[in-house]
């Protein structure tokens, strides 16, 4: 019984992942010649013989399995253009201007890349994420990102120093999807409240985020995604 219940159970993840390629390679496999036997059978058999009858009848069987396999066929072809004319869904995320002891987190495919600075001023550092699905976004669609505070570090012999290595607390944040290709954001803090604020649309948010090396380390194909243009300080 467990074996038989592995088996639908790897069936069912292949219909899944192949769709109507299964489908079409099953009907083949199974229904096309299933009606070929009977229908060599019907001509061959000697006792007793088969009647005309009967052997147009299987002889209907075995034609129409073959058209409905072609159908398939191009049914799955059609299928499969039309997924891969739809793509693989996208959506980055960047968040800017944090601080040396701030950082983010997430399960998503995560950059960073520190902001252009002058000379002995303090590096900020911008984490780009990247979401990528099979399904299209919906306005509304909400993602998890985990933000950190780093305390500072107490001196060597300090009575603090015995409270090195506690874990520091995740503080979740939610992106929520507004439509865009990108968003960007940045970390605000209102008294013990830390939130995301959405960065004013301008042409340096508005593009792409991660450049095709970064996209390549993902192990996805996009040519189209470039590496947006620095920021330049006010």
């Amino acid at each position: 019984m467990q074996n038989d219940l592995s088996m639908l159970d790897s069936i069912a993840r292949s219909a899944a992942q192949y769709g109507p390629f299964l489908f079409a390679v099953l009907f083949t496999l199974v229904v096309t010649r299933t009606a070929h036997k009977y229908y060599q059978e019907s001509n061959t058999r000697q006792q007793p013989p088969a009647t005309e009858e009967e052997k147009a009848t299987y002889r209907s069987y075995f034609t129409t399995s073959i058209w409905v396999g072609i159908a398939l066929t191009l049914v799955s072809i059609g299928w499969w253009i039309y997924v891969q004319m739809q793509g693989t869904n996208v959506y980055q995320i960047a968040i800017n201007g944090l601080q040396p002891d701030e950082t983010v987190s997430s399960n998503y495919y995560a950059m960073t890349k520190p902001e252009p600075t002058i000379p002995g001023a303090v590096t900020l550092t911008d984490y780009l994420f990247m979401i990528v699905q099979n399904a299209p976004f919906k306005v509304g669609d909400k993602f998890e990102i985990y933000y950190f505070k780093i305390p500072p570090r107490p001196a060597s012999g300090t009575p603090g120093d015995q409270t090195a290595g506690v874990g520091i607390a995740p503080i979740p944040l939610q992106v929520q999807y507004s439509g865009n290709p990108s968003d960007t954001y940045q970390v605000t803090q209102n008294g013990g409240t830390v939130t995301l604020t959405t960065v004013a649309a301008s042409p340096a948010n508005t593009g792409n985020l991660f450049s095709v090396h970064g996209v390549t380390a993902l192990g996805t194909n996009f040519a189209s995604i470039v590496t947006p243009p620095q920021r330049t300080e006010r």
